[in-house]
């Protein structure tokens, strides 16, 4: 299972979001082998297709529930709504779902 984390320099929401992954990977009795990229320049957020910082993915799928990839990408923060809030870090029960989900399929 490949989990990575982009991200944008100086985004306050970076620590956070590597504290959820690293807490549910604990708990999930998994190695805490997260790739961090760092997203600095256009050209690269088009080829991650990064639709903002931070973003996890899990064998390349987001976590987040029904996302679909927007069609402008840059280098810019993001965020989620999370029960009917918006925070600037994806929910633990989402990183949590999309392990599960890789593991059973494997």
């Amino acid at each position: 299972m490949k989990i990575e984390l982009l991200y944008v320099r100086d985004c306050p929401n970076h620590d956070p979001t590597i504290e959820a992954v690293r807490g549910v990977l604990l708990e999930s009795g998994l190695p805490l082998e997260i790739s961090e990229i760092e997203i600095s320049s256009p050209t690269q957020a088009m080829t991650f297709l990064f639709p903002g910082s931070p973003t996890v993915r899990v064998d390349g799928k987001d976590v987040e529930p029904g996302f679909s990839s927007p069609s402008n990408f840059g280098v810019s923060c993001r965020s989620y709504l999370v029960n009917g809030r918006r925070q600037g870090v994806p929910d633990r029960e989402w990183i949590r779902e999309a392990i599960r989900m890789k593991r059973t399929e494997s």
